[in-house]
């Protein structure tokens, strides 16, 4: 309960530094270019006043702080009972999806020259680092964030269906119906691996509806009922995580070595930016 109250609360405070300086400047951020400088606001929120130039400056700092901070967790020895390296992966999405949401009011959605540059690289950082959640997400991992083997799948699957077999008798019907046959062979590609599992999340949507309904035409207890809808989706789940898991390391693989030079390209494009706008004196409120 206290971790779905914190997940709540860490959902709401995205949402309010994403959204709120767009709810604030509304009226600003959709006007026209040259008619923002006759606004009562323009001093404020232009990308050098006080509250405009601090969007940027908070977003940076942002930023560097959730790739600084998680970088040194997972390298560093003296940071490894820190917490769980889970812990601070969240850390790191929050700063750095806030981060350039913040960045992108800062630039009162002008790009050119520099900015231009530094805004698409950005971009294009942040879009694979959600490529990259989407594909970490799909390997089993440990608590401390550790790729697990095949073998832990194995064990998890057979807990799982024992569990299922208390209360279900696993007929053929049952087994079309519910899902639980096993998963086709191994994927001859990465990609097609990863077209399988969007394709499985997306299907899937439509799939605790249709457990619950076949489950509760076989007359069952509404306790059994909820268990075993969650252990069948836990099934399904590890299923096909046994196929996806050799691909999706691959992937992931691949994803690192992309990754992490457009971080570094970003960050130095980012720091030539800051040091041209130092040199020619706008250093907001210091």
């Amino acid at each position: 309960m206290i971790r779905k109250i914190g997940s709540v609360v860490l959902l709401l405070l995205w949402l309010a530094i994403i959204l709120l300086p767009g709810y604030f400047g509304w009226d600003y951020y959709t006007s026209k270019p040259h008619d923002r400088v006759f606004t009562e606001i323009h001093g404020l929120l232009k990308p050098t006043g006080i509250i405009g130039h601090g969007y940027g400056i908070i977003g940076t700092v942002f930023m560097v702080i959730g790739v600084a901070t998680y970088m040194m967790r997972k390298r560093l020895s003296f940071m490894q009972n820190w917490g769980k390296l889970k812990s601070w992966l969240h850390f790191h999405i929050f700063l750095c999806t806030t981060g350039p949401a913040l960045v992108i009011w800062h630039t009162t959605f002008k790009f050119h020259g520099l900015v231009s540059i530094s805004f698409w690289s950005m971009v294009i950082v942040v879009a694979s680092g959600v490529f990259g959640r989407y594909v970490y997400n799909r390997i089993p991992k440990t608590e401390d964030g550790f790729f697990q083997n095949i073998e832990f799948i194995l064990k998890e699957k057979l807990t799982l269906k024992n569990r299922i077999s208390e209360h279900l008798e696993l007929s053929t019907e049952t087994v079309n119906v519910l899902g639980l046959h096993d998963a086709p062979d191994k994927f001859n590609t990465p990609w097609a691996a990863l077209f399988n599992a969007l394709k499985y999340d997306l299907t899937g949507l439509f799939r605790r509806q249709r457990d619950r309904k076949y489950l509760e035409s076989l007359d069952m207890d509404d306790e059994i009922c909820q268990t075993l809808i969650s252990a069948v989706k836990d099934y399904r789940w590890r299923n096909r995580q046994q196929f996806l898991i050799e691909p999706m390391q691959k992937l992931f693989g691949y994803w690192h070595v992309f990754h992490i030079p457009l971080a570094i390209i970003m960050f130095i494009i980012l720091a030539v930016h800051v040091g041209v706008a130092i040199t020619f004196g706008y250093t907001w409120i210091f």
